[in-house]
């Protein structure tokens, strides 16, 4: 009779002595170092952006606010651009906004480590059945998209890599820490002249 209890015993010890291990193990910060981690990440985007692999093609476009008030390219930092990784072109007869019309997009937003933060639409994007819900003012979103925005054409879907600066800043919102590179899967399905007698 002892000797049938004794796995039993070992059993049920082993059993306790990793319920008291798991107890103490601490678990890692998902956001440790993240501003640092964050500076890694986007170094490799703009290697990847200055040397694309065979078929990819990448745009890099410097903050339209820089470019709009003239300060030129040799003050801007690697953070005053966004980097785009072309997914589908455009549509030959496909119209790019300006920063006052309405745009109709549909999107996902991901940090760095993957997380989806923001998404318009559920599941895979397909043209043939992702509606392009999301409609704003081209200028109404945060630099980086409105940069992106204004080099697109309708029906151009990218990949595109919005640093900090041309995102959220410093500082945490929503869901999304500060010095978050975000990376937005968009896609851009029509634009809309505003109406007025200038038209």
């Amino acid at each position: 009779m002892k000797r049938a209890l004794e796995p039993t015993l070992l059993s049920a010890s082993l059993l306790l002595g990793l319920a008291s291990c798991s107890k103490d193990t601490v678990e890692v910060d998902p956001y440790e170092r993240w501003a640092e981690r964050n500076a890694a990440y986007l170094d490799s985007v703009i290697q990847v952006a200055a040397n694309p692999p065979a078929g990819e093609t990448w745009r890099t476009h410097l903050s339209y606010k820089i470019k709009s008030e003239n300060l030129g390219e040799d003050i801007a930092a690697k953070e005053d651009y966004v980097y785009v990784k072309v997914l589908q072109e455009g549509r030959a007869d496909g119209v790019t906004p300006l920063s006052t019309d309405t745009v109709y997009t549909a999107y996902k937003g991901y940090l760095m480590n993957g997380t989806l933060f923001d998404s318009s639409y559920s599941g895979d994007f397909d043209p043939k059945f992702t509606e392009a819900t999301f409609s704003t003012q081209a200028s109404a979103v945060v630099t980086g998209w409105t940069t992106t925005l204004l080099y697109m054409k309708e029906g151009e879907r990218v990949e595109v890599f919005i640093p900090y600066k041309l995102g959220y800043g410093t500082s945490d919102y929503s869901s999304i820490p500060g010095y978050s590179v975000m990376r937005f899967d968009m896609y851009l399905d029509k634009v809309v002249h505003p109406q007025g007698p200038e038209k």
